[in-house]
């Protein structure tokens, strides 16, 4: 199977390297999975010099997509996906981080289940028992469930996925893939399933992604569902619009037409209200 291996890469060159180093070493135990990497510069402060040599002979390609400033791992994605659904053909597409948390030794079980569904259907790696702190966690479940009130659908997965090379001429047209490469997915309508994958260990280097980008991220799911966000507020200021009108209608009523009040209290209900 003829795949390409996105991976977005912001200054830590040694370190996608080095899960280079493990995709040639797949491919030489796989054969049959024939890979291409593409790594998206995304407005690193220093430029890619690869080594002499790479030392790799299972990987068919490297090459890497500048881009002129720093856009953040999800808009790099959306350029890649473009680029490559205009300018590349292969069986299917693996989009992937470059620092090893997301590990290429569990690609062929994605492929493995690309090729069961007829490589039909997308398939992205579900996060099993998660590694951060209790507090992150917490915070992350909150996330979810937040998300799910908000745009009825559930999101547990992250950039890791295998897509049929199909999918992308549908996914790129769509303009929330600017802002989150997964709910976008979703929002597509696009078929596809999940197979649980354990997190790996970053290879090298510290995340740039510290507590305020993990929540634009966050933020970013919800914007790419917009109008179902927005409807859905909408729907619930007007249910407790409504809940409030009732209440205050019928303090009004036990003022007016009982007399179980006492002198100020409705008008200290109401305002409380």
């Amino acid at each position: 199977m003829q795949i390409v291996i996105v991976m977005p890469v912001f200054d830590d060159w040694d370190t996608a390297i080095k899960v280079c180093g493990r995709i040639d070493k797949l491919c030489q135990e796989q054969p049959a999975i024939r890979a291409r990497v593409m790594m998206i510069d995304d407005g690193s402060s220093t430029r890619f010099v690869p080594p002499q040599p790479f030392g790799f002979t299972a990987i068919e390609g490297i090459s890497v997509l500048e881009l002129k400033r720093n856009l953040g791992h999800q808009r790099a994605i959306a350029v890649a996906l473009a680029y490559l659904q205009h300018n590349y053909t292969a069986d299917a597409l693996v989009v992937m981080d470059a620092d090893g948390e997301d590990r290429p030794e569990d690609i062929p079980v994605l492929l493995e289940e690309l090729k069961g569904n007829g490589n039909r259907n997308a398939v992205f790696a579900e996060r099993g028992k998660r590694m951060e702190s209790f507090v992150f966690r917490t915070l992350y479940q909150v996330y979810r469930g937040l998300h799910r009130m908000l745009t009825g659908r559930d999101i547990r997965f992250g950039n890791f996925s295998v897509l049929p090379w199909a999918d992308l001429e549908s996914l790129v047209v769509f303009p929330e893939l600017w802002n989150h490469y997964a709910a976008t997915f979703i929002k597509s309508r696009l078929p596809y399933s999940r197979v649980r994958c354990p997190r790996g260990t970053r290879v090298g280097g510290e995340s740039r992604m510290g507590f305020v980008g993990l929540v634009v991220h966050g933020l970013s799911a919800l914007f790419s569902n917009q109008e179902i966000v927005g409807t859905r507020l909408l729907i619930m200021n007007l249910i407790l619009a409504g809940a409030l009108f009732v209440l205050i209608a019928v303090v009004i009523g036990v003022r007016l037409f009982t007399g179980f009040g006492i002198p100020g209290w409705a008008t200290n209900t109401i305002g409380y209200f």
